[in-house]
């Protein structure tokens, strides 16, 4: 199998880069397309893709040290990335999979996400805080937002501006 699996290397470094331009360049250029069209149908069919393909790509990140290891398995993703767009395999993914199980949980993952960007918020806004607080105690940052002229490491921290000093002649 060791010999089988190195022949498949080089079709690996292959598949992966073209897997990486036809699952999100086209995609991303042919919505652009399709918002550009103000079609209804071509818009609804990208956003359908964006969402079958993105649950793919978190599942593939958690999967990922199981499955990269299966011969033929970036080939295969190739195909599957080609499939979703060109037989309409996202719809049919879609309304079979995605839409049943997200229409049983949506109220949860609303509530989850909400939670999330709530939380989110608190977070950034303390580290916001902190930071700004450290960045006072060090001298590198004042409450009116002026910076220090010069940050002279062997003192330990920040020089401060020259004064001006009036020459009297």
């Amino acid at each position: 199998m060791g010999g089988f699996a190195m022949t498949l290397k080089p079709l690996a470094m292959i598949c992966r880069p073209i897997g990486v331009v036809v699952g999100f360049v086209y995609p991303a250029y042919a919505s652009y397309k399709a918002l550009e069209s103000k079609t209804p149908e071509a818009s609804a069919q990208w956003l359908t893709y964006w969402c079958v393909f993105s649950i793919f790509t978190v599942v593939e990140f958690f999967a990922d040290m199981l499955i990269s290891s299966i011969p033929l398995y970036y080939l295969a993703k190739l195909l599957f990335v080609i499939w979703l767009m060109k037989k309409k395999g996202a719809t049919t993914l879609y309304i079979r999979f995605v839409m049943p199980v997200i229409k049983k949980h949506e109220e949860s993952i609303d509530n989850a996400l909400m939670q999330g960007y709530k939380k989110s918020e608190t977070t950034l806004v303390d580290l916001k805080r902190r930071s700004l607080a450290f960045l006072r105690e060090r001298g590198i940052y004042t409450s009116n937002g002026a910076l220090p002229v010069a940050v002279d490491p062997a003192k330990g921290g920040v020089e401060a501006p020259p004064s001006e000093s009036k020459a009297t002649v």
